[in-house]
C-alpha cells in the first residue's frame, strides 16, 4: 500500500473512521474519571489531580497499541479480499517499496491518531501538574510504541497472511508478552514505565528518550522482518510456478 493509496483508503472506509470515534470516546471516558469532583482550583492546589495526567496517558497507550495492531495486521481493511502475500506473489512491486510505503502511511496516520488524543492530555495535563514538555513527551512515547505494535501487526500479517485465527493468536499474546517482558526485565524500554516517569524524571539520559528511541528501532526490526518474510512468499511461488 503506497501513501496515496493509504490515505484514500483512509478517507473512504467508514470502519477506519469509527475506530477515530472509539479512540475520542475511550479518552473521553478515562478524563471523566480522573476529573476532579471539587472545584479545579481546590484540586491544583491539594495536589488531587497529579495522577491524572498519567491515568489518561496509559489509557491513550493502550488505545493506541490496540488499534495499531489491528491496522497493521490489515483487519480494518476494506477490502479484506485483497490480501498482502497474494499481492506479493502476482506482482514484482520491489518488497522494499511495498513495505516502506506502509511503514510510510502508517507514520502518517500514527501522527493523526496522536492529534486526535492530544486535546485530552492536553486537558489531563491541567490538573496533572504536567507542562507541555511532559505532553510532547508523552506523546513521543506512545506514537513510537504504536509504530511498533503496528509493525508486528504487519510482520504478523506477512507471515500468516489470511489464516487470521492463527495470525491473532501470534498478535495478541506475543505483543502482550513483549509488554510484559519489556516491564519487568527493561523497565527503560517499556512504554508503561516512561509514561509513569514523565513527571518524575531526574538526572541522567532521559527515560523516555530511550524508550522512544527502542519501540522506533523494533519498529524498523519488525518491519526488516516482514520484508523477509514476503520475500519467502515469493521465492516459494516462483518455485511452484517452475517447478
Amino acid at each position: 500500500m503506497s501513501i496515496r493509496e493509504g490515505i484514500r483508503t483512509y478517507l473512504s472506509d467508514q470502519l477506519i473512521l469509527r475506530t477515530c470515534l472509539y479512540l475520542a470516546a475511550a479518552l473521553g471516558v478515562a478524563l471523566l474519571v480522573v476529573w476532579p469532583r471539587g472545584s479545579l482550583e481546590a484540586a491544583l492546589r491539594s495536589g488531587a489531580g497529579t495522577d491524572s495526567f498519567t491515568v489518561v496517558a496509559i489509557c491513550f497507550l493502550v488505545c493506541m497499541l490496540f488499534l495499531e495492531a489491528r491496522f497493521g495486521a490489515q483487519d480494518f481493511s476494506a477490502d479484506p479480499a485483497v490480501h498482502l502475500q497474494e499481492y506479493v506473489r502476482l506482482t514484482p512491486v520491489p518488497l522494499v517499496r511495498l513495505v516502506g510505503g506502509r511503514a510510510g502511511f502508517a507514520f502518517l496516520h500514527t501522527l493523526l491518531l496522536l492529534l486526535l488524543g492530544a486535546p485530552f492530555l492536553a486537558a489531563a495535563m491541567a490538573v496533572g501538574g504536567a507542562g507541555l514538555p511532559h505532553l510532547f513527551r508523552s506523546l513521543a512515547v506512545i506514537g513510537a510504541a504504536g509504530m511498533a505494535a503496528r509493525s508486528w501487526g504487519l510482520l504478523s500479517l506477512c507471515v500468516l497472511g489470511t489464516r487470521r485465527p492463527l495470525r491473532e493468536m501470534m498478535l495478541y499474546p506475543v505483543l502482550v508478552t513483549m509488554l510484559i517482558v519489556t516491564f519487568l526485565a527493561a523497565p527503560s524500554a517499556s512504554p508503561f514505565h516512561a509514561l509513569n516517569e514523565v513527571l518524575n524524571i531526574t538526572g541522567g539520559f532521559p527515560g523516555w528518550l530511550l524508550c522512544t528511541a527502542a519501540s522506533l528501532g523494533a519498529a524498523v526490526a519488525f518491519c526488516g522482518f516482514s520484508i523477509l518474510a514476503l520475500a519467502v512468499v515469493r521465492v516459494r511461488a516462483r518455485e511452484r510456478e517452475n517447478g
